[in-house]
């Protein structure tokens, strides 16, 4: 089989995603997998030149995608024609789709590709942008109508988690028994701590995120203080870009969490790193203790399965779908509720049996499974809904 994947953005550090993760390393991992299972993969994505390589055993196909909507679907539509006529693909997919409202008409472009090429179109799906956003604060209606297009022509519908299938059915008007659920993977042997790394020798409270409001930081901050002031000296350190976006400068949420910080004296305990390289992140991910990771909103969870894959106990909000991933392998605190959270970051600390339960559950995301499962889920029989009207 051979299989086409695109992703129209531009991943920091390229195809192999050094800063940063989220579904582009998800693709990176998955689509890797893949060819060292013996499939012919391609995969199309965003960048400032004009470029074919292989890495890992996958076609890297990078293409310029203007940020204006015929710009984009011109762009994206010969790089897709091109490398679907040039390689013989089977399927292609669309993973996420989820850019910025002037180049959804990308998604149109896939569509056109794929029903002219007569290919099995693919939409996967883990970002919980603009699926699960409420509409009040965010109605990008060129994108919805993209992505809506999108899903109804599909033959196959993959969502890497139930709350992110519900939400596509949903919105997009289609059977939710037609979502397939394929959650995101990652290779446990990259991840897994050294001999040396044993608990005993981890300490520390580590998140791994957009320093970004929905992701829960200012109840982690508030946590802290209320877990200094009953006697626990605990380090906290915070990895990831300090932008409003995904820029790592000092954005307004950061300024106004390390404003917190200072007032509740933890600058000693509670560090901010900004953006590091992906060996550092895994680094820290293995020698901390516990992963708290108190977001408000995913579609999925990439750092909270690299967290537990290095052996960290994750603490999280009892809300879907970090409840699907986490199972009985971690503590659950309330949604929004400081003293919930302080509560459970002590119990996972002192908890000596939830790291056997961690070492457990995450083998259901292991890259070998999840690729198993996403080409299981390729290879079955097409159940395409009716093709849609114009949205």
């Amino acid at each position: 089989m051979n299989i086409c994947f695109f992703l129209p953005s531009s991943p920091k550090g390229g195809f192999n995603p050094k800063l940063g993760g989220g579904s582009e390393l998800a693709l990176y991992y998955l689509t890797t997998q893949l060819a060292k299972m013996g499939v012919e993969v391609h995969v199309v994505i965003d960048g400032e030149e004009k470029s074919v390589q292989t890495l890992e055993g996958v076609n890297v196909h990078t293409q310029p995608i203007p940020n204006n909507p015929l710009g984009a679907y011109t762009s994206a539509k010969s790089a897709l024609s091109s490398v679907c006529t040039d390689t013989g693909v089977d399927v292609l997919v669309g993973f996420e789709l989820s850019v910025e409202w002037a180049k959804a008409t990308v998604a149109d472009a896939l569509i056109s590709v794929a029903h002219s090429g007569g290919l099995k179109l693919v939409y996967y799906v883990g970002n919980h942008y603009p699926w699960l956003i409420p509409k009040s604060e965010s109605n990008p209606w060129l994108l919805w109508r993209s992505l809506k297009r999108v899903v109804r022509s599909a033959h196959t519908l993959l969502a890497a988690s139930s709350i992110m299938g519900r939400a596509v059915a949903r919105e997009a008007g289609v059977d939710p028994a037609r979502v397939g659920i394929v959650p995101f993977g990652v290779p446990l042997e990259e991840y897994a701590p050294d001999a040396h790394d044993q608990r005993s020798q981890r300490s520390g409270v580590l998140f791994v995120g957009r320093i970004i409001p929905h992701k829960g930081l200012r109840e982690l901050v508030e946590a802290a203080r209320i877990i200094g002031g009953r006697g626990h000296s605990l380090h906290y350190t915070a990895v990831g870009p300090r932008g409003d976006l995904w820029e790592d400068y000092p954005g307004s949420h950061y300024r106004e969490l390390s404003g917190l910080v200072e007032l509740y004296h933890l600058g000693e305990s509670f560090k901010f790193t900004g953006s590091l390289p992906r060996e550092e992140v895994v680094r820290l991910m293995r020698t901390s203790r516990v992963f708290a990771f108190p977001s408000h909103a995913e579609g999925f969870g990439v750092a909270l399965i690299q967290a537990m894959a290095a052996g960290a106990v994750p603490v999280v909000y009892e809300i879907e779908p970090l409840t699907e991933i986490v199972g009985e392998a971690g503590v659950y605190a309330k949604l929004g509720d400081p003293e919930s959270l302080a509560e459970a970051i002590i119990r996972a600390y002192d908890d000596h049996t939830l790291p056997i339960l961690v070492r457990q559950r995450i083998q259901n995301y292991s890259i070998e499974r999840v690729a198993a499962q996403f080409m299981k889920a390729v290879e079955a029989p097409e159940e395409r809904a009716t093709p849609p009207a114009g949205t």
